[in-house]
C-alpha cells in the first residue's frame, strides 16, 4: 500500500494541465457536462384552451421530456359535447428520441474519457512519456471523439428541429378536430432555449476536440519521426570546390 502511494506521489504532477493538451482536455470535460446535461435535463410544456362556448374554456397542458418520445405524448382533449366523458386524443407525431439519446451517450462517453485521460496525465505522466502506445491511443481517441461530436450534433440538430415542429401550436391545432370548429387559444408556448444551448455546446465540443488533435498528435512518435530533431547538427551546404 505504501509502495503504491509513493509511486503515485512520485508521478503526480499538475504541470500537464498548463500544457495545451491538458488544459484543453479539462475544457472538453466541462463542455461535455454542459452538452449532455442541457439535453437530458430538459422538460418542456405548452398549454392551450378550446372554447366550446363563451362560458366554458377547458385548458389542456402538454408536457414532454427527454428522451423526447413525442409520438408517445398523447394530447387528451374533452370534446365539445354534452357528455363530459367524451375525449379526443392525438399524439405529437414525431420521435427524435434516437438522436437525443445518441447525443447524450456521446456526451457521457466524452466526459468519462476526459476523466480517464486527465488522471493518466496527472498521475502517470512518467509512463505517458516513456511509452509510445498511450500517446497514440490518446491521439486516435481524440480524432474519434471529434468525428462523433460532429455526427451527434448534426443528428441532434435535426432532432431539435423535429421537437420544435411537433410542439408548435400551429401544427398541433391542425391535428385537433375540435380546433377546426371551435376557437383554440394558445396560453403558454413551448420554450426551446435549453435545447438551443445544448446544440451550441455540441458543436463547440466538436471544434474543441478537433483543435486538440494537433496538440495530442505532437506527443506521438509519428510527429517525432517526421520532425527534425533539436539535437541534430545543422546540415552544411556542399563545398563548391569539391563539386568542381
Amino acid at each position: 500500500m505504501e509502495a503504491a502511494q509513493q509511486m503515485v506521489a512520485k508521478n503526480f504532477s499538475l504541470r500537464v494541465l498548463k500544457e495545451p493538451r491538458g488544459f484543453i482536455k479539462f475544457i472538453e470535460f466541462v463542455l461535455a457536462i454542459f452538452a449532455f446535461a442541457t439535453t437530458a435535463g430538459h422538460c418542456g410544456w405548452f398549454s392551450f384552451t378550446i372554447s366550446c362556448n363563451p362560458e366554458n374554456a377547458d385548458t389542456t397542458t402538454v408536457t414532454y421530456c427527454y428522451p423526447f418520445n413525442l409520438d408517445d405524448v398523447i394530447i387528451k382533449q374533452p370534446l365539445c359535447t354534452n357528455s363530459s366523458d367524451a375525449i379526443s386524443t392525438t399524439s405529437l407525431k414525431v420521435d427524435p428520441s434516437s438522436s437525443a439519446q445518441y447525443f447524450v451517450a456521446i456526451g457521457v462517453l466524452a466526459f468519462l474519457y476526459c476523466i480517464a485521460a486527465l488522471l493518466w496525465y496527472v498521475f502517470f505522466e512518467h509512463n505517458h512519456r516513456d511509452k509510445d502506445l498511450a500517446p497514440l491511443a490518446d491521439f486516435l481517441m481524440t480524432c474519434i471523439f471529434a468525428f462523433l461530436w460532429l455526427t451527434a450534433s448534426s443528428a441532434w440538430a435535426k432532432g431539435v428541429t423535429d421537437v420544435k415542429w411537433a410542439t408548435d401550436f400551429g401544427n398541433v391545432e391542425g391535428w385537433l378536430d375540435e380546433c377546426s370548429v371551435y376557437t383554440c387559444t394558445l396560453q403558454h408556448a413551448a420554450s426551446h432555449a435549453t435545447l438551443n444551448v445544448s446544440l451550441i455546446f455540441g458543436f463547440l465540443n466538436m471544434f474543441v476536440w478537433a483543435g486538440n488533435v494537433w496538440f495530442v498528435y505532437k506527443e506521438t512518435t509519428w510527429f517525432n519521426r517526421y520532425s527534425p530533431s533539436k539535437d541534430a547538427p545543422p546540415q552544411q551546404p556542399p563545398d563548391r570546390k569539391s563539386v568542381v
